[in-house]
């Protein structure tokens, strides 16, 4: 073979002499290991294992005793070769084991590994200081120079998709005649190193084709994979930004219910000794938080958002009529007292208008005081009102139900209508019954979403999980009243972790923060009454989960 010689890409297939029957016991070893890093190198799933595993192995076929692996970096998604870089991922070498080093390169004739890249052409050296004058391509002596290293033989293999695009490159240098010498002077490469021969050529280029097919599937599933995790993420930050009070909430619930799940995972006694999550299973159970809420989208906008018991231009005409009733008023006792001066004596008029006038103050005083606590009573409370307090607002409601304003027509009208003194009377929050029936679909809705999307099976519990969050174990949740032989761990640790940041979120509209030791307390009456389980609110609570959104705001994320 020449210093330098140029060798076609050959197909998937071992060395001729490999298959004729005629192989020496040694190539028929090598062809049993080409197999056997075949197989390894398609059940590699880590990007890093795999780049490892294909030097290591291309390394001992070849008996090489150094190597390097570069990959193909696109910016900007370029159409051209030019504007491609290689970029170093990996390096090998047996005489100098520490040798770290770190670099990118246009993929061009500037360097060996380059021009494998933009030619697509396998390339092999006697010597690489000796190459012809005239040659199309360089070898950078830069690395040697500062290492001390004397790189001789080298075989440089280009890494092909299915598409035949160059995805990387694979250098082989110096081939041994004995595997365990070290190549620590001059002497010793002149004595020890062999070229790179046909045989051992093709068998590395045999090799690079599985390590490509490998590595493209590799990189097409971790594409894959950051496609779905953007969609998920777009998906939440959807169903969040029609409700931009409660931005967040769909992070933190995925950071603590991961938490808890990885808390689970690490107990070595306990009730989670024998629980273990996992990777694919935490990645399920963070997809499934991220994604909890998704059928929010199918809640008007108005419920979502309704941050007072009437809205804002609801309650505004209540104040209007109000005033108009007022004003009502204000004439009626005008008229009155014009007709007392009309009617009565001076004397006994002034004493019918001083009257008139005590028993207008006293109603519009009344009216005011009726306001203040309309205002009051629009304001949703966290917690269930208490009976007195309560009841002072329907005797007030039930007052103001019975009297009358006279609109801009003439005709008399109800001061509170039926669907309005509804709304004021809610107890606890800002909606209404049937509003709140409508949030409650929420959960249903995710999952008939969730059922749509066709999950792998690593994926395949992410519906059920997020269908079951506001499920209790004694029955009492909803959409469906299920109990606790029908409710997943994953699920219940979502649950706790979502009622833990409905109590304490800052930015709910209808209620202020509540206190971390509050919601806590709130959270063990949950659990005392059934609902919540015991075992995951003690995890939560004594490995302090909770702390792990202190300090969060809308722009952070939980990381895959």
């Amino acid at each position: 073979m020449s210093p330098s010689t140029l060798i076609p890409q050959p197909p998937i297939v071992p060395p001729a002499s490999f298959a004729d029957g005629r192989e020496s016991d040694p190539a028929a070893q090598r062809l049993r290991q080409l197999n056997q890093i075949g197989l390894a190198l398609s059940a590699e799933r880590d990007i890093q294992r795999l780049l490892e595993l294909i030097l290591t192995k291309s390394r001992e076929l070849t008996r090489a005793d150094a190597g390097s692996l570069y990959l193909i970096q696109k910016e900007n998604d370029p159409t051209t070769p030019e504007e491609q870089t290689l970029y170093f991922r990996l390096a090998q070498n047996d005489s100098n084991p520490n040798l770290n080093t770190s670099m990118t390169f246009a993929v061009g004739p500037s360097s060996l590994a380059g021009y494998a890249a933009l030619t697509g052409q396998l390339l092999s050296f006697d010597d690489v200081y000796e190459l012809p004058s005239d040659a199309p391509y360089q070898f950078n002596r830069s690395l040697d120079k500062k290492t001390g290293y004397r790189t001789k033989s080298m075989v440089v293999v280009p890494l092909k998709s299915h598409s035949n695009a160059v995805i990387g490159v694979l250098q082989l240098i110096n081939r041994k005649r004995q595997q365990d010498v070290l190549l620590e002077d001059e002497e010793t490469v002149d004595s020890e190193v062999l070229p790179f021969d046909q045989e051992l050529t093709e068998l590395a280029a045999s090799l690079a084709s599985q390590a490509a097919v490998a590595l493209e599937n590799n990189i097409l599933l971790k594409e894959i994979e950051n496609l779905f995790d953007k969609f998920v993420m777009a998906s939440s930050s959807a169903i969040e930004d029609r409700d931009p009070s409660t931005s967040g909430h769909s992070a933190r619930v995925t950071i603590l219910t991961v938490g808890l799940a990885e808390a689970a995972s690490e107990a070595t006694e306990g009730p989670f000794k024998d629980v273990h999550f996992t990777p694919d299973q935490i990645k399920e159970l963070r997809y499934a938080s991220l994604l909890h809420d998704f059928g929010k989208i199918g809640v008007r906008e108005n419920i979502l958002t309704k941050s007072h018991k009437l809205e804002p231009w609801r309650f505004q005409v209540v104040e209007d009529r109000l005033l108009l009733l007022r004003r009502s008023l204000e004439t009626q006792y005008a008229n009155r007292k014009v007709t007392a001066l009309m009617e009565y004596p001076r004397e006994q008029a002034l004493d019918i208008v001083e009257d008139l006038d005590i028993q207008l103050k006293a109603q519009l005083e009344s009216l005011d005081s009726d306001l203040a606590l309309l205002i009051r009573a629009n304001d949703p409370s966290a917690t269930f009102l208490p009976d007195e307090e309560y009841g002072r607002q329907q005797e007030v409601l039930q007052k103001l139900s019975r009297l009358t304003y006279v609109d801009k027509n003439g005709h008399e009208q109800q001061l509170l209508t039926e669907e309005e003194i509804r709304a004021l009377s809610v107890r606890k929050g800002s909606l209404t019954p049937d509003e709140y029936a409508q949030i409650q679909e929420h959960a249903a809705l995710s999952f008939q979403f969730l059922i749509q999307i066709p999950w792998t099976a690593e994926f395949a519990n992410i519906p059920n999980i997020a269908h079951c969050h506001h499920e209790k174990l004694n029955g009492k949740g909803y959409p469906r009243g299920i109990t606790a032989p029908d409710i997943p761990l994953q699920s219940r640790m979502m649950t706790v972790s979502d009622m833990y940041d409905a109590l304490t979120a800052a930015d709910r509209p209808y209620k202020k923060a509540m206190p971390v030791n509050k919601a806590l307390q709130i959270l063990e009456w949950e659990a005392r009454d059934g609902g919540l389980d015991r075992d995951v609110l003690d995890l939560f609570v004594n490995q302090k989960i909770y702390r792990l959104t202190e300090g969060w705001h809308s722009s952070c994320l939980p990381n895959s």
